[in-house]
């Protein structure tokens, strides 16, 4: 089997735990089961770390990370029977693992594939567990799901809680991917720091949709993809000042006080995102320049000028 085979068994794996973190992840915030979503979301987050090992493994055989994702069953359904839907993925996961086991015979991939494998038998076990936790009546003093649809919200409000949705999944498959093409471990765990930040936006924002009883719309826009680092930045900095200048906007909007904080701190995270990869970029651009110096080549690269936190929160 060829690398480029193997790479293609890979992304296909990466897609299949992209399916699991969402399926999850719209589970733990719409149920309105708080004994449930704690083990659905601390299973998602393993998710995460399967996509990034595997991700690993794909650019260390020469390959392309897939930012793509197996079709997500967002229907709404009895909390039964959606842990049924998580089994059902897990026993998925386990045959499709054991077949590139047995198919792959590289002795690292095979390892690592080996470890994930172990998780999922594991994962398969606890939703099995969850499916008769989820017949049973929640805890005294614990929020049970309700068959009543609340009383919804102005429709622009939910527009605005996905806007936010859309934009934070978004950047946290541009900042993952932007990470997994990054060859310093600087520009990296930088990348991945603030994807983890817009992780918990996304969850923030879901979490709100769900308790308005709406549908977080856990679909992505357009992503800027390359192998380019400081294009990549340079695309980074500019949606953050797009998302920043959206929010600004939208706030005038909002009445509700907790979610007019919500926001707020949303958006002065992303300003700090926009600082954090003005900084990134500079040290990008220096390293390019020294390179340039050494072989004589020419370089006239100025970074973008790094806003505050006071100019930024004014401007719409």
């Amino acid at each position: 089997m060829t690398n480029e085979e193997i790479v293609a068994l890979l992304r296909k794996d990466m897609e299949g735990e992209h399916q699991a973190i969402i399926q999850y992840l719209n589970h733990a915030y719409t149920l309105g089961r708080e004994d449930l979503a704690p083990e659905i979301e601390a299973i998602a987050r393993e998710e995460m770390r399967h996509f990034d090992w595997l991700a690993d493994l794909v650019g260390e055989l020469g390959g392309d990370p897939s930012m793509g994702r197996d079709p997500v069953d967002f229907r709404r359904a009895p909390a039964p029977e959606q842990m049924r839907k998580d089994v059902g993925l897990e026993v998925t996961a386990v045959a499709q693992y054991r077949a590139h086991i047995e198919a792959i015979p590289n002795e690292r991939v095979r390892q690592v594939l080996s470890r994930i494998l172990h998780d999922e038998q594991a994962h398969q076990a606890i939703f099995e567990g969850l499916v008769e936790a989820a017949t049973q009546e929640p805890c005294e003093g614990v929020a049970a799901e309700t068959t009543a649809a609340p009383t919804k919200p102005p429709a622009r409000l939910f527009e605005i809680l996905n806007e936010g949705v859309r934009h934070e999944y978004t950047v946290i498959l541009q900042y993952l991917y932007h990470s997994f093409m990054a060859e310093d471990k600087e520009l990296m765990e930088g990348l991945q720091n603030v994807a983890i930040n817009e992780m918990q936006h996304m969850g923030w924002l879901s979490e709100e949709v769900a308790e308005k009883g709406g549908q977080p719309d856990m679909e992505h826009t357009a992503l800027f993809l390359s192998g380019d680092a400081a294009k990549n930045l340079e695309a980074d900095i500019a949606v953050e000042r797009e998302v920043t200048r959206a929010y600004n906007a939208q706030l005038p909007e909002i009445e509700d006080p907790d979610v007019a904080e919500l926001i707020e701190r949303i958006r002065d995270h992303e300003i700090f995102h926009d600082q954090e990869f003005g900084y990134l970029l500079s040290e990008v651009q220096d390293e390019a320049d020294g390179a340039a110096a050494d072989t004589g080549a020419p370089e006239d690269k100025t970074p973008p000028a790094i806003p505050s936190v006071g100019s930024l929160k004014g401007k719409d």
